[in-house]
């Protein structure tokens, strides 16, 4: 949970400092998600080549290096406001990144069984929102007195920091001892033999929960990254009561994660769990366009922190179980990789989209809208992997 906290401080400073950063280096709102893109570009290459590393000398050494560098290529970008090398310090940052969620998984398969796992994986991506929170509620204050670079020089000093706690105290068993699990398990408890990591990444399931998870996390990146610009502009909020705004609904996420992965543990089902997230969010989303004061638009983001996380805990653990085995770090590393290319493309497509319509947020929030449905549509087509109020694990419904 740490571990991911750290990153998405680093990660996320630059959608908090946008509107300073923009106006002072002269860039369209193109450009500045750019700049969210940048990280992403990174972060993706990096999970395709980085599950072997997590399998072959386990997460514990992988995840502390992904913090050291992490926060170092952050904690230099200060020190320059020429664009390019801005974001070859983002795309160094999303690189170093680029392990966390094939480690959290080997972690998280190795320490938890089956009855609580989802529970577990809300848990851990609660870091996520702690990263969120301290970005938005910390820095957009530190940033409108003291300028957008302090941001990154206290990102980067934290997660520095933190890579030499995590080296020390985290602690491996299991599953998460590296590549052995492979070379001394030819079976499962059953007696069926492991299946290989071709077989693994063929599955349908496996397939369509890649795709999912692209559109998903793409609908959530380029909806956040503009969001502190749409509280400014739109609800002419200073960049401050934004930021603090963003940082109390986000809140929701420290225990909205982990409720989501009780609920879909306590019903047996990953799926309905997705229904429900992506159906929510699709109609909270829609709503966020009918806010007329501030009283409604804490209601409408609490909401949709609160009932998106229905779908991507769940739809986390389905893909989690479904590669579960000797090759779990490989199989999720390019599951991630693959799902963050919607990191990569949405907030530049967001950005694209405010430049040629002058910045109606009209547009946005209906395509977000549309993405969420399409998302719950697909896992539809999905196999359940939890074990239901029976005990016996979900079959596919097509």
């Amino acid at each position: 949970m740490g571990t991911y906290a750290v990153s998405f401080l680093c990660r996320n400073a630059w959608q908090v400092a946008i509107p300073d950063a923009a106006p002072a280096l002269n860039l369209s709102m193109t450009a500045a998600g750019g700049l969210m893109t940048a990280f992403y570009a990174g972060y993706v290459a990096s999970n395709f080549l980085t599950g072997p590393i997590v399998d072959g000398i386990g997460p514990r050494k992988t995840l502390a290096a992904a913090s050291l560098f992490t926060g170092l290529f952050t904690i230099l970008i200060p020190f320059t406001t020429d664009y390019t090398i801005i974001a070859l310090l983002r795309v160094g940052a999303g690189i170093a990144s680029g392990p966390l969620f094939a480690g959290m998984i080997k972690f998280q398969l190795a320490w938890f069984t089956k009855k609580v796992r989802a529970t577990a994986m809300g848990f851990m991506f609660s870091g996520v929102v702690v990263g969120d929170m301290i970005a938005a509620g910390v820095f957009a204050p530190i940033i409108q007195s003291k300028g957008w670079q302090t941001a990154f020089t206290y990102a980067g000093a934290v997660t520095l920091i933190y890579a030499a706690v995590f080296y020390i105290f985290a602690k491996e068993r299991g599953l998460a001892k590296t590549d052995r699990g492979k070379k001394e398990v030819g079976t499962d408890k059953k007696g069926v033999p492991n299946a290989g990591l071709l077989t693994v990444v063929r599955q349908r399931s496996y397939v369509i929960g890649t795709l999912v998870c692209f559109l998903n996390l793409g609908a959530f990146q380029g909806f956040t990254t503009f969001l502190l610009l749409y509280l400014i502009r739109v609800h002419a909020l200073s960049l401050a009561a934004a930021g603090t705004l963003y940082a109390g609904t986000t809140s929701v996420g420290l225990v909205s994660g982990i409720l989501a992965g009780i609920i879909s543990d306590f019903i047996g089902s990953r799926k309905k769990a997705c229904y429900l997230g992506a159906a929510g969010a699709a109609l909270v989303t829609v709503a966020l366009l009918y806010t007329t004061n501030v009283t409604m638009l804490v209601v409408v983001l609490v909401l949709r922190r609160l009932i998106g996380s229905l779908f991507g805990i769940p739809l986390n653990t389905l893909q989690a179980e479904t590669a579960a085995g000797p090759y779990a770090g490989r199989a999720m590393g390019i599951y991630n990789g693959t799902a963050q290319l919607g990191s990569v493309v949405f907030p530049l497509a967001v950005g694209f989209i405010l430049d040629i319509t002058n910045s109606n947020f009209f547009y946005v929030f209906s395509t977000v809208a549309m993405i969420h449905t399409i998302c719950g549509l697909l896992v539809i087509l999905m196999k359940e992997t939890a074990e239901g109020r029976s005990g016996k694990t979900g079959v596919a419904t097509v």
